[in-house]
């Protein structure tokens, strides 16, 4: 897992030090309560706000902080300030729940015994062990709920922000190393080979930003792989095959599984224009799963694009 050395810097006053590895400053005017880190963790958080969101888990590093707000200060104030300036540094909201019935029930779950389990966790303060009736009330009296991802280096980062009605609120920050798909950078004699073999392959190698059809700086040598493919097989001609993970809604999958194969058709036909008369790009969003949805592993294979032989 790679270290974030970045840090964002015009989020919030700092009322107290954070760490070199630490996105996102508390809200001004607050008091820390105490902090608690792992360096591996099963992290579940909702991926959206919707009233049947079920809960994803990820695995990877985590710093969670607890802070008491200014007493003349709203949760929703606070809550707000926070996805205000989530949206202005580059990250992507994921969820915002601001019903605090349904954030409490929502955040309860999530912290409760063999999920977050947040009371088993060893809070630190200024005068020892933060007190477990404190951890209590912020993880089981939540009012809002606000969840933003952004990758940094490779690295995805996920921040959970939840406050309580005792006038507390929680950042937790999740830091996982993208999964290597594949572990083999596709080269082109596999490239050569799957092709002559099954007519398709799918490829992990190029990388795009998170909901997004971006394609990241890393995905060069495998871009490069295909026109050197598409160069050698000028007569043929392929789809590129834009495929998500079941999460989300069915349209928004569609449309960003079709967006990414033309990102790609895009950037191929950039390095080698006379692809252009080779390549077809559509997407088909989760229909086409290798794998289960239902675990981390499983929807990363499903993210994939790929090259599939035509006729016609």
């Amino acid at each position: 897992m790679k270290k974030i050395v970045i840090i964002i810097s015009a989020l919030f006053t700092l009322s107290g030090p954070v760490s070199a590895a630490d996105l996102v400053s508390p809200f001004s005017g607050s008091t820390p309560i105490g902090e608690y880190k792992a360096d591996f963790v099963k992290y579940r958080y909702l991926p959206s706000a919707a009233a049947d969101a079920k809960p994803v888990t990820v695995d990877g590093r985590i710093h969670s902080r607890l802070y008491k707000k200014p007493d003349e200060k709203s949760n929703y104030e606070v809550i707000k300030s926070f996805e205000n300036e989530f949206k202005a540094t580059g990250f992507e909201v994921l969820t915002l729940i601001d019903d605090t019935r349904l954030g409490e029930l929502k955040v309860r779950d999530l912290n409760a015994a063999g999920k977050n389990d947040m009371l088993k966790r060893t809070y630190s303060g200024k005068r020892g062990r933060t007190g477990i009736g404190t951890v209590a009330q912020i993880s089981t009296q939540a009012q809002e709920y606000l969840v933003a991802h952004k990758s940094i280096d490779r690295t995805d980062v996920l921040i959970a922000v939840f406050t309580s009605r005792n006038g507390g609120y929680a950042i937790e920050q999740i830091e996982s190393a993208t999964m290597e798909q594949g572990t083999v950078i596709l080269n082109l004699d596999a490239l050569r080979n799957q092709m002559e073999s099954e007519g398709r392959v799918a490829i992990y190698g190029i990388r795009f930003d998170t909901g997004s059809a971006s394609i990241r700086p890393e995905s060069e040598v495998v871009l490069a792989t295909i026109v050197n493919y598409l160069q050698e097989n000028p007569q043929r001609i392929f789809y590129v095959v834009g495929h998500t993970d079941d999460q989300g809604k069915f349209a928004s999958n569609l449309m960003l599984s079709k967006a990414r194969a033309e990102a790609v058709v895009t950037a191929v036909i950039a390095k080698l224009p006379a692809a252009a008369k080779q390549l077809q790009a559509d997407g088909v969003g989760p229909l086409s799963p290798v794998a289960t949805n239902t675990g981390t592993d499983g929807r990363q294979l499903n993210r994939r694009v790929e090259l599939v032989s035509r006729l016609k």
